[in-house]
Parts: C-alpha cells; sequence; structure tokens
C-alpha cells in the first residue's frame, strides 16, 4: 500500500455560492475536479455534507476511491485557527467557531489541512501558477469581495491574529462615509456592479442594458467583460477607477514589504482579464515607492477558479509531508 505522502490528495475550495473540489496526484497534476451548490442557509451540517458529496464526485471522476486518497485541504473564508483546523468566524456562510477539521476527518478518515480561502490561492499560485520562482509575494483577489494572501519567505505569514493578508479590508477612503471607505467598498466586483445599476437607474447610457434588459440583477463578471469588449464607455469607467483603487492598495503593501511580485486574480479579474491588470499596474506605477520598486511584477493569476483547490491540496502536502526547500 501506498504511503500517504505518495497517495493523491484532494483540495477544496468553500466559498458562500459553490463548493468546489478537485484531486491532484503526488507531482501536483490535477486530475479531476467536482462543484456543488454550498446553500449556506441549510446549515453548517449540510455544507460539511456537501464538502463531502464534492469530494466524493471529484475521487470518483478521477476513478479512485476515498481510501486511494491520502489527505485534503480545504480552504474556507474568514479567520481561520489553522492550528485548530477551526473556522473561527466566516460572516458569508454565517459560521462561528466550527471545527471543520475535525468533522470532516470524522466523516472522510483521513487527514484535514484548513486554512483561508485567500490563503491557499495564494500558494496555489506560489507553487504552481503565477508566483513560482520567488520567495515573496501577494496574491490578491477580487471578486464578490476582496481578498488576500501573503507569501513570505517561503511560507504563508499569518500574522499575530493569524488574519495578515486582509487587504479587502484596508481604508483606502478614511474621510468617505462608513461603506465607502475600504478597498473592497470600492473596488470589488459587488462595488462596481452596485454603482453601474445606479447610474443605469439614473438614466446614464449603458450597453449592459442590451445584454440584461430590465433585470440589474443579472450583472456578474461575466456581463461586465461582454460590455467591455462591446466598448461601454460606463462600465470601462468603473472599471478603471476600480483597478486604480486595488493599484494604490498593492502599491501600499509593496511600498511596505518590498515585495517582488504580485498576482491579480479573481472572477472579476478573470473574466475581464488583460485590460484590468493592465489598470492596476498603471496605477501602482505612478504610487509605489522607492520609484526602483516599479520592477515589481504585477501579474494576472495563471491558475484561474483552480488556484483554490490546488493550493489546497498542494499546502496540504506540504504541511503534513514536505518542508519547501528541504
Amino acid at each position: 500500500m501506498l504511503r500517504p505522502q505518495n497517495r493523491p490528495c484532494v483540495g477544496v475550495d468553500l466559498g458562500g455560492t459553490n463548493i468546489q473540489a478537485g484531486v491532484l496526484d503526488p507531482k501536483g497534476k490535477l486530475l479531476a475536479r467536482a462543484k456543488v451548490k454550498t446553500h449556506a442557509e441549510d446549515g453548517v451540517a449540510a455544507v460539511i455534507d456537501r464538502v463531502v458529496k464534492a469530494v466524493s464526485l471529484a475521487v470518483d471522476e478521477a476513478g479512485l476511491k476515498i481510501a486511494q486518497i491520502g489527505a485534503m485541504g480545504i480552504g474556507a473564508p474568514g479567520t481561520i485557527d489553522i492550528h485548530k483546523g477551526l473556522v473561527v468566524r466566516a460572516v458569508n456562510l454565517r459560521w462561528t467557531r466550527v471545527p471543520l477539521a475535525q468533522q470532516l476527518q470524522k466523516k472522510l478518515k483521513m487527514p484535514v489541512v484548513v486554512d483561508n480561502d485567500a490563503n491557499v490561492a495564494a500558494w496555489g499560485e506560489f507553487r504552481a501558477g503565477a508566483g513560482q520562482g520567488y520567495r515573496d509575494l501577494l496574491a490578491v483577489w477580487v471578486g464578490t469581495g476582496i481578498g488576500g494572501g501573503l507569501v513570505l519567505n517561503n511560507e504563508i505569514y499569518y500574522g499575530h491574529g493569524l488574519s495578515a493578508g486582509e487587504i479587502g479590508h484596508t481604508v483606502i477612503m478614511a474621510d468617505a462615509p462608513l461603506g465607502r471607505r475600504t478597498l473592497e467598498n470600492n473596488a470589488s466586483r459587488t462595488a462596481v456592479v452596485n454603482l453601474l445599476k445606479q447610474l443605469i437607474a439614473a438614466h446614464h447610457p449603458s450597453r449592459v442594458t442590451k445584454l440584461v434588459g430590465d433585470d440589474l440583477e443579472a450583472i456578474r463578471s461575466k456581463v461586465l467583460a461582454k460590455a467591455v469588449q462591446m466598448g461601454d464607455e460606463l462600465t470601462l469607467q468603473l472599471l478603471k477607477k476600480a483597478a486604480e483603487y486595488v493599484g494604490v492598495a498593492v502599491a501600499n503593501c509593496v511600498t511596505l514589504l518590498s515585495l517582488p511580485c504580485v498576482v491579480i486574480g479573481g472572477g472579476l479579474s478573470d473574466s475581464v482579464g488583460k485590460m484590468w491588470v493592465d489598470g492596476v499596474r498603471e496605477s501602482f506605477e505612478s504610487r509605489v515607492f522607492p520609484p526602483e520598486m516599479r520592477c515589481c511584477r504585477i501579474v494576472g493569476s495563471k491558475l484561474g477558479d483552480d488556484a483554490g483547490i490546488v493550493g489546497a491540496a498542494l499546502l496540504t502536502h506540504d504541511r503534513l509531508w514536505k518542508k519547501l526547500g528541504k
């Protein structure tokens, strides 16, 4: 029988809308994936059962059995106690102090590593994506909200309160009203879409109405991407301003930590693509200090939607069986 470190690992990305699972072989190749709905409103037990379902579907798709899997890693939203495998608080799941690792180990009969979803996605890019070859990096994920993960000296950096990397909650407009102060308030997909809906409702012309008609609630990242392709001025203006804000926050982080690489990913970035990353880079380069730090590489995610599942599986393998660089 293969030792656990020589068996495939499972990585899971637990989101507020979807649960994604993937199976990676010991060399890091993604063998299969599966997706199920989260339905957080059904409660903790139901969501954990859906995680188990997603894992089972992915393992089946890979032509394997659960007993052949060496371990599982899962990225969950919110503050995570990585030592206890505990979800301390996840607002979008309505979870408080959920012993996720313990419950999954009981159901799946394998070791389980739990970490923050942005951290595991950052680790995925660091180990197998756009951040390969660097010892230090920042990854910024722009979607419904904005998350971030820091890798310093080949390790995820957690900080004293285990919450390092929360770039979305950094204040970029200190004098703005509550709800308009943070990066997430101004540059997330939610922020862009909400402002776009307000402006369209106020009769600002936009080709978005040709894509969604009167159903402005149907505006998602893909709609924004199509509007960009159509050359919609209103959408382009809002996305340019959001990218500028992300560039400001990234410049502050690079100025503080002198980082060599920043990976930009998430649903909004992945959908809009090069235009978005270029906007972030332009804003960053005009604000970072010292000017020599313009050499920092600002690059789009290579793994895209798979960053979370790949990172969760690789982090589990590294944490349980391997010391990076040893």
